[in-house]
């Protein structure tokens, strides 16, 4: 994610600790190390992959004298976020991700430093300056709610018209770059960008696909592409994007993709959360498990790893390679499969109500 950000990576620094420091995250020592690396190498900023307290956070910046940049791992995502965003609702869901990670850490800016350099203590209008600050975070944090619930109505309006007009919901979803913008490209025609790093795409987007199947049935479906998921997510930043969590929620089938180059620890623990995580938000839709990119990894592999995701969690499990296009009439076919025949019950519950006693 760094590199995504075009960061230049100069060092990394490990330590192994029982416990996190309260002061620092690492160890005095480890902080003095990294205090020497920042004289002797000039670095610009120190990225933390566990989250940091406001307070570590301003320690650890007066101990490397203030003009070293330090984040932790929560806000490098949000920063990410920032460089991919292209609508105005993505760009206000990062913002109120950012509002509401970084409350305390304003606050304790304000109380650390005061403000011009001033003492801290009540005076002028009558607030301590945090105060000030929280009262007018507080009002941002409102502002940016409201116009997402507007903009939430608006999209629930349009999943009702979907609905209305009878084209059954396809959402893709898996962690970030399992090549899911790939394979909606291909199916839907389009051309969304992809490779450029985690979290390329930001923003849903929905297109109608047709599909005929192998017995010439055709089938039309809207396919909605979202965000990936990111192991770890901070619950905040996971909050933030509601829409594609709802997407997700108000879908007829879940397509979840994973990279079948990652080795079957990663696969299983992400494929797990994954299921965790749509379960809460919708316990009753069918999942098929896509394992993609095969065209990357060996059949041993991909046979091991196929075989131990239909032992453990028994969804219906495809393998198709995005880029090439290879077995990816099997999943349409398969996805063809789940979605006619809950039509079919739905139509035939439809016409028994329609009918009445007297015309049998």
């Amino acid at each position: 994610m760094a590199k995504t950000l075009d960061y230049e990576v100069v060092e990394t620094i490990v330590q192994n600790r029982e416990s996190v420091d309260g002061a620092y995250c690492v160890g005095t020592g480890k902080i003095t190390e990294i205090e020497h690396l920042v004289e002797e190498k000039s670095i610009k900023a120190i990225i933390f992959t566990r989250s940091l307290s406001s307070g570590q956070v301003f320690r650890i910046q007066k101990r490397l004298g203030g003009q070293v940049k330090v984040i932790d791992r929560n806000l490098l995502i949000l920063e990410v976020f920032e460089k991919r965003a292209a609508t105005s609702e993505a760009k206000q869901q990062i913002e109120l991700a950012k509002l509401r990670y970084t409350f305390s850490w304003g606050r304790e800016s304000v109380r650390t430093r005061g403000i011009i350099g001033e003492q801290m203590g009540r005076g002028g209008p009558g607030n301590y300056p945090y105060e000030a600050y929280e009262a007018m975070a507080r009002k941002r944090i409102s502002k940016i709610e409201d116009q997402l619930r507007r903009s939430r109505g608006k999209k629930e309006i349009l999943r009702e018209n979907r609905r209305e007009i009878g084209f059954p919901i396809v959402a893709l979803t898996g962690y970030t770059q399992s090549g899911k913008t790939t394979f909606f490209n291909r199916v839907a025609s389009e051309s969304k960008s992809t490779g450029l790093g985690p979290f390329t795409t930001l923003s849903t987007c929905a297109r109608k696909v047709t599909y005929y199947s192998k017995d010439k049935i055709r089938t039309e479906f809207i396919i909605i592409d979202s965000i990936g998921f990111i192991e770890d997510l901070h619950p905040t930043l996971l909050k933030a994007f509601y829409t594609t969590l709802s997407e997700i929620a108000n879908s007829d089938l879940i397509l979840l993709f994973v990279d079948a180059n990652d080795d079957l620890p990663t696969i299983t623990r992400r494929v797990t959360m994954a299921e965790k995580i749509i379960k809460e938000k919708s316990p009753n839709i069918p999942i098929i498990i896509c394992v993609n990119k095969i065209d990357l990894t060996t059949h041993e592999h991909l046979k091991q790893v196929t075989e131990s995701l239909r032992n453990v969690y028994g969804f219906h499990v495809t393998e198709i390679s995005s880029t090439t296009g290879d077995k990816l009439d099997m999943l349409l076919e398969a996805v063809h499969e789940a979605i006619v025949g809950p039509e079919i019950e739905h139509a035939a519950r439809k016409i028994s109500r329609c009918v009445s006693p007297s015309s049998l």
